[in-house]
């Protein structure tokens, strides 16, 4: 197994300074476009801002666990900030990072390509999803459940494909 370098845990801390902030602003974004264009839209054009960070950190670092801190450092700074998740954040970083590494893992580590990247950006709509109805009680008829969990997903797959991209750029 590859070690972190000073470098690598120099950019996770990059990676959650930032996107903590990103996403305190993102839950003012959200409630704005619910209240104008209602919930399966916020979660298509928001979610995947939160998903983001672990696509970003893996394509950037290229080592094991790299999806899931990315996702997890900057939720757990979040859940320190005055946000309506509160320390629920770093249980969503948490789960939300675990399954964003299943993609890196079904690839062996062996890819970081932006098919890969989209793909750590929509699995982690099964956690939020899963976590949206278990602790705040968004539960909804089948059908509408379904059309929440495509919309988290695709904003995911949006946002990692971004990720990738702008991964990319930092490489070179």
């Amino acid at each position: 197994m590859q070690k972190y370098t000073l470098i690598d845990l120099l950019i996770l801390g990059v990676i959650a300074a930032i996107f903590a902030i990103i996403f305190t602003i993102m839950w003012t974004v959200y409630y704005a476009v619910e209240a104008s264009a209602g919930p399966i839209v916020a979660r298509l054009l928001t979610y995947g801002a939160w998903f983001m960070p672990a696509p970003l950190a893996a394509t950037i670092i290229r080592k094991r666990f790299s999806a899931l801190l990315g996702e997890f450092l900057p939720a757990l700074l979040e859940s320190i900030l005055p946000t309506p998740g509160g320390l629920t954040n770093a249980v969503y970083g948490l789960c939300q990072g675990l399954f964003s590494e299943l993609a890196y893992v079904a690839t062996r580590y062996r890819k970081y390509d932006v098919s890969t990247a989209s793909l750590a950006g929509a699995l982690p709509a099964v956690a939020a999803v899963s976590l949206d109805a278990i602790l705040f009680g968004d539960i909804y008829p089948l059908d509408y459940m379904v059309q929440i969990f495509l919309a988290i997903a695709v904003s995911g797959a949006i946002y990692g494909v971004l990720a990738y991209y702008i991964a990319k750029g930092v490489r070179k």
